[in-house]
């Protein structure tokens, strides 16, 4: 269920201009009538006229259960790494530590809360607030990034993890980001650059560094760099090579589980390369912590500052 202070941050989607009144299975908007129902506790948040996601397909969900991976998943290594998110996160949480007790948002959280929550409430009792359109996904609330259903300046904290490669328009998303924070409140986001489809056909786009920098453009930088590195990237060329050769769904799998026990190991060579601005061109994907600014970063700062190694001059 929704904690009170968290409906005190609620506004409607579809008007954006009052907070919803909540009854036992619906919300609604006093200013427009629009009504949301609530679906296992969890509000559906999502504007009436969405062109790809239903109110009525979110009615009756039930949320996740915690079962544990089969054990074949258990077994098949993963393809890529993380160099960045348990440091950077660290970094976040110590900042958000200093600031008093904290409420974050999860944009596109996924089936994150498991690990997530512990490592931000480590030390204070941060309120976490996960949010997803993904009927799996282990959420508080359903809704769109394009559409956030919360007042401005809501939040203190914002978390947002391979998600706005998923959506159509990635600027107008993180615009929400930036409007449901407050001046001073702290992003954390990671977004792919070299990676093949991964969601199918919600999968739309990629970002360079320097694309990702100004995407979050509102942002003054903390931190910025790379996630996972071209040894990464190579793996997942690697896998979906001998994808292309299958069309069932048994024997992509098979050939995923076979490529992924004979190459994971090239991955690790992403530590050696994490400190080389040569290996940030081909980076697998980056991330980017930043504090919100009144002033957006100026595109000519963006350019000067630009990690890699084709520095080209144009004029």
């Amino acid at each position: 269920m929704i904690e009170k202070d968290i409906w005190e941050r609620i506004r409607c989607p579809a008007c954006h201009a009052g907070r919803l009144t909540q009854a036992e299975h619906t919300a609604l908007c006093p200013n427009c009538g629009v009504r949301y129902p609530i679906s296992a506790g969890r509000p559906v948040l999502l504007c009436p006229d969405n062109a790809l996601f239903s109110i009525d397909d979110y009615v009756r969900t039930v949320p996740p259960d915690d079962a544990p991976r089969s054990a074949l998943a258990r077994l098949v290594p993963s393809p890529s790494v993380n160099l960045s998110r348990d440091s950077t996160l660290y970094a976040m949480r110590d900042r958000l530590d200093g600031m008093g007790d904290c409420t974050i948002l999860v944009v596109g959280s996924g089936r994150q809360r498991g690990w997530l929550t512990p490592l931000m409430q480590a030390k204070r009792p941060h309120a976490l607030v996960y949010t997803d359109i993904d009927l799996g996904a282990d959420v508080d609330i359903f809704c769109d990034g394009h559409d956030l259903p919360f007042v401005d300046g809501s939040f203190d904290a914002v978390i947002t993890t391979a998600v706005l490669e998923h959506v159509l328009y990635p600027e107008r998303v993180a615009l929400e980001i930036g409007r449901v924070l407050r001046t001073g409140g702290v992003l954390y986001s990671e977004l792919p650059f070299m990676q093949q489809v991964h969601e199918g056909a919600y999968d739309f786009t990629r970002y360079s560094l320097s694309g990702h920098r100004r995407l979050f453009r509102q942002f003054a930088e903390l931190q910025s760099g790379m996630a996972a590195g071209p040894a990464t990237a190579l793996v997942w060329a690697i896998e979906n090579f001998a994808l292309a050769f299958f069309s069932g769904r048994h024997a992509r799998l098979m050939a995923k589980v076979v490529v992924r026990c004979l190459f994971f190991w090239l991955k690790y060579f992403d530590y050696l390369l994490v400190r080389r601005p040569e290996a940030m061109d081909g980076a697998s994907c980056t991330f980017f912590l930043g504090i919100k600014s009144d002033k957006p970063v100026d595109d000519a700062d963006i350019i000067r500052h630009y990690v890699g190694a084709k520095h080209l001059q144009h004029v």
